[in-house]
């Protein structure tokens, strides 16, 4: 029986991933999520699921309230800003910071996350490196590093250069992609430069921008020559993708292509899973 305390950090882009292994998996535990403004998704999903579930402050962890009976299967979750995606540096600062204050309190880490633009950012390495507690993320079948939530769903970084070559000009799509996409799309606006509400009615009458932010985005589409949008189905939490993915190709002026059998991919979120309950006592 597994035994022991896991701390998970978690991107809601990948909740999705976490809970369908969590539902899967018949073994007791007591999970403990860390209370913050990001944890209300993955909440509703584990009450659908029947799953129980404790809430902590990160203030009452720190002081070291969080207190588990060692010898059974316990989990502490952090739920992540997903704006952190857009923010490479302070997506990894906070991390970093994260895992060096919840070292006393955990006996082993799993991060369910990308680098998301910090492409040498080896999570587990740096763990290792800072002599801190065993560590383990998203890999695919040869231990390369999932970089991005389409890597984690199609098993690789290699395997994304192959989907890229077969299908250029399409924007990717998995479920979980659909269902945070306007969560996702304002934290690349938040970040950008120039955002859509500092363009001028002159300036898109003269560049061809519809009004409002979808007809931004399908501006900013038509300079990439997107034409599709590749539907990448997982199966899990998909009751709703076609209706997502039809919805949004009205709102991007793309058509829906289903990507052919076997791009997608739980490779990496079953062994990521199974390896974090490896680092534990059995």
């Amino acid at each position: 029986m597994t035994h022991g305390k896991l701390g998970i950090i978690a991107c809601p882009m990948l909740e999705d991933n976490l809970v369908y292994e969590l539902r899967k998996d018949a073994e007791k535990r007591n999970i403990t999520i860390v209370d913050n403004k990001n944890n209300g998704s993955v909440r509703k999903k584990l009450e659908k699921e029947s799953i129980p579930y404790d809430i902590i402050s990160l203030e009452d962890v720190l002081a070291g309230r969080y207190d588990p009976d060692g010898t059974e299967f316990n989990i502490l979750m952090l739920m992540l800003d997903l704006g952190l995606h857009s923010r490479p540096e302070i997506l990894k600062s906070t991390v970093e910071d994260l895992t060096r204050e919840l070292q006393p309190f955990v006996d082993a880490f799993g991060f369910y996350l990308g680098t998301c633009g910090n492409y040498e950012w080896n999570i587990p390495k740096w763990c290792a490196e800072n002599s801190m507690k065993p560590a383990i993320t998203f890999c695919d079948m040869r231990g390369n590093l999932c970089h991005d939530c389409v890597g984690v769903n199609i098993a690789g970084g290699p395997r994304y250069n192959e989907l890229q070559k077969k299908y250029t000009g399409h924007l990717y799509m998995f479920p979980a992609m659909v269902s945070n996409y306007d969560d996702f799309m304002n934290a690349n606006q938040a970040s950008t430069s120039m955002p859509e509400e500092c363009i001028t009615d002159d300036m898109r009458e003269v560049l061809g921008i519809e009004p409002g932010r979808d007809g931004y985005m399908r501006w900013l589409l038509s300079l990439g020559h997107y034409e599709y949008i590749l539907k990448l189905d997982t199966g899990i939490f998909n009751e709703n993708f076609d209706e997502g993915l039809m919805k949004l190709s009205e709102r991007t002026h793309l058509k829906v292509k289903t990507a052919e059998d076997g791009w997608a991919s739980l490779q990496p979120t079953k062994d990521l899973y199974t390896n974090c309950k490896s680092l534990l006592g059995e």
